[in-house]
Formats: C-alpha cells, structure tokens, sequence
C-alpha cells in the first residue's frame, strides 16, 4: 500500500471540500491517507538524505499530494517542499519541472513553440522602452491586444487593451511593479468563450466549452450568473490531438492538465494555457465523468510508474 501525505489548500475558500473529495478518491484506490497542513511541516536535509517532519514528528511516505494556487507566500512555501519532495525520491502531483512551467504563462508558451503547439503570436519585452518597440512593431495604433499576469486563475491577471497605448500602458504598469507580463494578440472571434480539454496521464478525458453570456472577453473569470458551460464530448476527437501536444509540450504522462483552447473560425484551434489544477466541479457536471476519480487514478498510475509496480 502506499502512503501518501494530503497538503490541505492553505487558502482554503474553494478548496476544503475538494481536497476531502480528492481524498477519499485516493483511498478507494487503497492509498493511505494522511491529511497535514503547510503550517505544520518542515524539513531537515545532510549529506545524501532529506528527512520530514509533522508537528515536530518524523513522517514516513511514498508521495505528496495537493490542489489548488495559493497566495503567493503559500505558493512559494509548498514550491520549496515539492522540491525537497522530488529530491528525497518521493511522488509529487507534478514533477517540479512540470510545475514550474504550470506556474508561468511565459514558460508555457516557450514550451508551445518550441513544440509547434498552435498558439496566438506573443511576446515578453522587459523595459519600457522595449516594450513600446515590440507593441508599436507588432500592433496597429488601434489594434487590441491582451495583456496577461505569468500566473493567476479563473482569468485574474488577464486584460484586454484596446489599441498600442493601452497595450503599452498595462504592460509598462507592470514592469513598474517589478512583475512580469506576455502581450498576446487577441483573436476577436473568440470573444467570452474556450473549451477545457482536460487530459491525465497522457489521455483527454473530457473537453467542455467555458462562455461568459455578459460583457466579458475571458471565458471563466470567476464563477457567476453568465458563465455558462457545454459539454463538448460529441467533438472529443477534434480536439484530442491539440490538447495532447500542448500537455505533451509541458511533459509526457502530465498527471493532470486542463488546456484551455479558443475554437477560431479564422485562426483554427489555438492555445491559451495548460491549467495544472484544472476546474473539476463544473466540468464533471457538464460531462457527468467523475473527474475527481480520474484525478485520483492518474496520480495513482504515477506512483506505480514510480516505484515499478505496473
């Protein structure tokens, strides 16, 4: 049997129930369970072993468990551990490779065009004074264009500027606050609206359609009155293959990935992001598959694969 130590989101206001339901799906698998809190860990490290602890206790386990962002103190707390994790031999979720790459939207689509991922042109520029080089060289003085945070979730961080000096001046605010941002151009057929393909363990297990029936050009900013979901299981095979090469771009097996898609009449099927912890809720309620279990079997199959047990 195998042991595996649960991290309880450590900014629980979507996740507690989620993490208790991850849980249980993990059990019926035969793991063993130990839920523990980011708080209450630490570990110690010397010449060629890395030892962790719980409430000051030494604890024994195969593999480490979790779901969900974090603020970014938390965020950057569980980095460090998933890495001593890794580096003592033990199963994480992602590879922190894999994470790593999750965690930045600039990462991802280096690995998207590196690997001939479809993706809509974008550019990261790093002063303001390449900043009004790369917009004024790629944009019309009133073309739109969408700015995006590295990291962020259900649509945080992602705005639409309307022509090169709003392009420019979201970009540069930025760089101001000594953060990072990729300018993307913006495919207007698409307005409100992405499909999820969520895929495990190197298979697409379901895809849904994301809309806002509103004002808003992100799909899933939030949960709301006008977001409206659809299953899209009758076009599996359409987008199969896209979302597989964008998990694969990131890594092989990827344990879980929800890749966000725009379905242009003009450009084709294009390539917004893999989402490492994907929307489970809604999407096996459009779907009716148990996407909390598929979760749990695929990081199962990881263990196996880990520790050879096939």
């Amino acid at each position: 049997m195998f042991k595996v130590i649960y991290i309880r989101n450590a900014d629980p206001v979507f996740f507690t129930e989620l993490d208790d339901r991850l849980q249980n799906c993990l059990r019926k698998l035969g793991v063993e369970v130990t839920q523990v809190e980011l708080e209450d860990l630490y570990f110690e490290w010397e010449g060629g072993k890395i030892s962790f602890f719980n409430k000051g206790e030494l604890i024994e386990f195969d593999g480490l468990m979790n779901w969900g962002y974090m603020s970014p103190k938390h965020m950057q707390d569980f980095n460090y551990l998933i890495e001593a994790a890794e580096s003592a031999g033990k199963v994480t979720l992602h590879s922190t490779n894999a994470e790593k790459i999750l965690q930045s939207k600039l990462l991802q689509g280096l690995r998207f065009a590196k690997h001939g991922v479809p993706i809509p042109k974008s550019m990261a520029a790093f002063t303001v004074n390449s900043i009004i080089k790369v917009v004024r060289s790629n944009f019309a003085q009133q073309e739109r264009g969408v700015v995006k945070a590295l990291d962020g979730y259900g649509g945080d961080g992602v705005q639409l500027a309307r022509g090169q000096d709003e392009i420019i001046s979201m970009a540069s605010k930025e760089v101001w606050k000594n953060h990072q941002s990729v300018i993307q151009k913006f495919i207007p057929d698409s307005i409100g609206k992405s499909v999820r393909a969520l895929c495990m363990n190197g298979q697409l297990v379901l895809a849904c359609e994301f809309s806002d029936t509103g004002s808003d050009f992100r799909s899933n900013n939030g949960y709301h009155e006008s977001l409206k979901l659809v299953s899209k299981m009758d076009q599996f095979k359409r987008y199969e293959e896209i979302a597989l090469k964008a998990v694969n771009a990131i890594e092989p097996y990827l344990t879980v990935g929800g890749v966000d898609i725009l379905d242009s009449e003009v450009h084709g099927l294009q390539v917004l992001e893999v989402n490492g912890w994907s929307d489970l809720w809604d999407s096996e309620k459009i779907t009716g598959i148990d996407t909390f279990q598929k979760v749990a079997e695929s990081y199962f199959a990881r263990l196996k694969r880990h520790y050879h047990k096939e």
